[in-house]
């Protein structure tokens, strides 16, 4: 089996309400976000021969993914209504992420980037909603012969959450 990993940096704020600790409070941080990419076997031919994916391809898939939505934005739970009344974020936009249960930018009064997802901003919730919008790219820009084995969100130099976590993850997915 063949592993590649990419490294992209974001900045974003965020705040976790319901910490007991100064997470509460609004803050930002520098993400350093890592993907890690397998293939039983190494594209044949071509201008990425030998290569699992050429690197800045699985680049731009981060970039469109993570980056664009999310670099220089504000991160909210649609259930932070402190931070959707702060925003000013519209009712049609909170319902609409709370329906899907997906992540999106949202218009607000104040015209600030704000990306807003359907669950508490955390290191590990953030992992697993950028692993879900990264596998689907991988997938597709490789034609199925890679796919995403796993993403290091660093929230810190010194703290990470990682999913799908190691006991978790199997081979090829089905």
């Amino acid at each position: 089996m063949f592993e590649i990993t990419r490294q992209i940096g974001i900045d974003a704020g965020h705040r976790i309400p319901n910490h007991l600790s100064k997470c509460r409070n609004v803050h930002g941080h520098r993400y350093e976000i890592m993907a890690t990419c397998r293939s039983d076997e190494l594209v044949e031919g071509g201008n990425e021969e030998g290569m699992v994916m050429d690197f800045s391809f699985l680049k731009e898939e981060m970039m469109c993914a993570i980056d664009e939505c999310c670099d220089h934005s504000f991160i909210i739970s649609s259930e932070d209504k402190s931070m959707i009344n702060t925003f000013g974020v519209s009712l049609s936009d909170v319902i609409n992420v709370r329906n899907t249960g997906e992540g999106q930018l949202v218009d607000n009064e104040i015209k600030n980037k704000v990306y807003m997802i359907p669950f508490s901003p955390t290191a590990e919730n953030l992992a697993k909603h950028w692993y879900g919008l990264l596998a689907k790219q991988i997938k597709k820009r490789t034609n199925g012969l890679a796919w995403l084995h796993k993403i290091v969100v660093y929230e810190t130099p010194n703290s990470s959450a990682t999913y799908p976590q190691k006991n978790e993850i199997s081979t090829r997915p089905i």
